[in-house]
């Protein structure tokens, strides 16, 4: 038959105690080496499941916002590829105006020059292309970037159809069919306006000078207008690539706000845990302490039947 130990009340309440307070230097040592005060739903159901909401929140708008940020690259790229196309246009209007005073050698060397920079346009808004979306090639391109998890909460932006063929425009703004590839010197004299090669204007008569130099000015136009077209399609692109801009820095500040909010809720206090370790530990030893006494009092008694 085993014999049964009884404790003292005393004794059975200090132990209790110190039980109580290893538990609480065992929380708070966990806190401090983890710095949360919440792990999971026992440690607070409420917070945790509102927290975890914040930082779920917070991680869909961090994938949404490196969509966003492609969507600028890709709006950079578009932009830098029609600053591009702007400056050979302007070589081209450069060669144009220069005409009249060159000599019929030099005239024939500018359709060639001219035929190079045409190629050369088509050349740029074949490569300008981002991860294989071309918005310069096709109005059917389109390139759509969600904001949020709400259907309406996104931007779409049109591509535009700046293929040589429907690239350049007379001086009324109609598109001229200029097959920049694959289309002779003459051919791309005929689509930017001139009746005829440029070393076959005989320009030693004034009449036929003062006609091709009427040429040259309805040529002039029709650069001019593709130029203004140009610049109006690059400004509407470079403001969607500022509104994504805008975005992009609302979403990371966003994501560090809800970031922030979902830490109130379990990141613990550092410098609070830090108090209440030494006073749990002081609590410790006082318990000791009181442990020790209670047992005293029995070798008291077990003294007094020796």
């Amino acid at each position: 038959m085993t014999a049964n130990i009884s404790l003292s009340a005393t004794a059975r309440s200090n132990l209790l105690a110190l039980q109580n307070t290893a538990s609480l230097i065992g929380r708070t040592q966990d806190r401090l080496s983890t710095g949360l005060a919440i792990k999971s739903p026992m440690d607070d159901a409420v917070k945790y499941f509102q927290a975890k909401s914040l930082s779920d929140r917070a991680s869909d708008l961090s994938e949404r916002k490196d969509s966003i940020d492609q969507g600028v690259s890709t709006l950079e790229t578009v932009v830098k590829a029609t600053e591009g196309m702007e400056k050979l246009v302007k070589q081209m209007k450069g060669i144009v105006e220069s005409a009249s005073s060159q000599s019929k050698e030099d005239r024939k060397e500018a359709t060639t020059q001219l035929k190079e920079l045409a190629s050369q346009i088509q050349l740029l808004v074949d490569d300008a292309s981002y991860k294989g979306l071309n918005l310069l090639n096709s109005t059917a391109s389109t390139l759509s970037v969600r904001f949020s998890e709400k259907t309406d909460s996104k931007i779409d932006v049109d591509g535009v159809n700046f293929n040589s063929s429907n690239f350049f425009l007379d001086k009324a703004g109609a598109a001229q069919s200029l097959m920049a590839a694959t289309g002779t010197g003459a051919e791309i004299l005929s689509a930017l306006g001139f009746t005829d090669s440029l070393s076959n204007y005989g320009l030693t008569d004034a009449a036929k000078l003062a006609s091709f130099n009427a040429k040259v000015v309805d040529v002039l136009q029709g650069l001019d207008k593709t130029i203004s077209t140009l610049r109006a399609k690059a400004a509407t692109i470079a403001n969607n690539a500022a509104i994504l801009n805008v975005r992009l820095d609302f979403t990371k500040e966003y994501v560090n706000v809800l970031q922030g909010g979902s830490d109130k809720l379990t990141l613990a206090d550092l410098n609070e845990e830090g108090a209440n370790i030494l006073a749990l530990q002081t609590r410790q030893q006082l318990g000791i302490q009181a442990l020790s006494l209670a047992g005293q009092a029995e070798q008291s008694i077990l003294r007094l039947v020796q």
